[in-house]
């Protein structure tokens, strides 16, 4: 794993034109090339302050690293902080109520992360005593770790060296070894984890492994790209062919899906009424205001789910748009005021809660939107 000899089965893709370079490139030892250097410049210029790197262990890691699945460091720095402060360790999460946790997590986007978590740390408490396992397998196997995550946890708390495949990391890769095509094919998927792998180094396999993370995230950006600083620049093939905008392949995004929501925001005094979600579809499990697909029977569906048939009077708020990653939902707020306060009537998926106890449940960023509207 250590010596870091990339063989040209790993770079499918590669232009034959380019052959004789890629021969003299792996001659010349990618270790010195490609390793070395880009460890030298994680020591001077890489990050080093992240709150995830002060006080290390395998549960602020593996936080961290699910927190940072699709989400930029800057935006699940607060998120992190607040969340290991309410949860300094696997027992305080195991035992927590989900939609605590769920709350902590509100914002933040793709909710099954912060499930699978709650959901991890009382298998880590029932299963290994509330130590995380330091075994791959082991951690593969938990709700929500992939081979990715697991490997980085690993690697980072120097206790095996492990390859890593984020995004960051991938781009990097193809680019310096130009591997084109898509890399979610299972040929290529498995040639560029081989290419990870083989770039580990014996020693410093820790930092070698947050180094190219922050080479991918600061340097080697997906279209902002710096080449004129990436310590690799004179072994890239990509910066070489001048097709670093290409690489890695982009599949052509789809147009994005657009729905419409009538949210019912009901109002008695000072509460709202809030519905869990199902588990499935957008925002799984976090509380809501009601939706309505039509606004033609809004008095029958007051009295069918909520048993009140006393309406004072109704206002609209100005629609807008809450954009997911793969659909836009416009959202036209409904604001609905009760003449009476009557509870007896709800199902156990509704709850009328007051507007300065609402962040004290998991819900979405429209939600809080309209409450600041109003």
């Amino acid at each position: 794993m250590g010596s870091c000899h990339i063989h040209a089965d790993i770079h499918c893709g590669l232009h034959r034109r380019h052959k004789n370079y890629w021969l003299k490139l792996t001659n010349k030892n990618p270790q010195k090339i490609f390793t070395k250097p880009i460890l030298e410049w994680w020591k001077k210029s890489g990050r080093k302050d992240l709150p995830w790197q002060k006080d290390t262990s395998l549960y602020k890691t593996w936080v961290s690293e699910i927190m940072l699945q699709q989400t930029q460091v800057k935006t699940v720095i607060p998120y992190f902080n607040k969340f290991i402060s309410a949860y300094p360790s696997i027992e305080k999460l195991a035992i927590s109520d989900e939609s605590a946790v769920m709350a902590h997590w509100s914002g933040l986007g793709y909710y099954s992360r912060a499930r699978n978590l709650h959901k991890t740390a009382k298998m880590i408490m029932n299963d290994y005593g509330g130590n995380f396992p330091k075994d791959f397998d082991q951690i593969v196997a938990l709700p929500g770790i992939g081979p990715s995550t697991a490997g980085a946890i690993l690697s980072l708390n120097k206790i095996e060296p492990r390859p890593i495949m984020d995004g960051n990391v991938k781009r990097v890769l193809s680019r310096h070894f130009f591997v084109q095509g898509d890399l979610n094919k299972a040929d290529l998927k498995k040639r560029i984890w081989k290419l990870s792998q083989s770039c580990i180094p014996d020693s410093d396999y820790d930092l070698y492994t947050q180094a190219i993370m922050d080479l991918g995230a600061t340097i080697c950006l997906p279209k902002k790209y710096d080449c004129i600083h990436c310590p690799v620049n004179e072994s890239c093939i990509a910066k070489k062919k001048n097709k670093v905008e290409f690489i890695p392949y982009k599949k052509t995004k789809k147009q994005k899906k657009r729905i419409e929501y009538n949210f019912l925001v009901i109002r008695s005094k000072d509460r709202f009424l809030l519905e869990q979600r199902e588990t499935r579809g957008i925002w799984p499990g976090l509380w809501s205001f009601p939706v309505l697909e039509t606004t033609e029977k809004i008095n029958h569906w007051m009295k069918l789910n909520t048993g009140i048939d006393s309406i004072e009077g109704q206002s609209h708020l100005q629609s807008f748009i809450h954009s997911l990653t793969h659909i836009d939902i416009k959202i036209n707020p409904i604001v609905i005021n009760l003449a009476e306060e009557k509870y007896d009537d709800l199902n156990d998926k509704m709850i009328f809660m007051k507007a300065k106890n609402i962040h004290t449940v998991g819900t979405s960023k429209a939600v809080k939107k309209i409450i600041d509207r109003l």
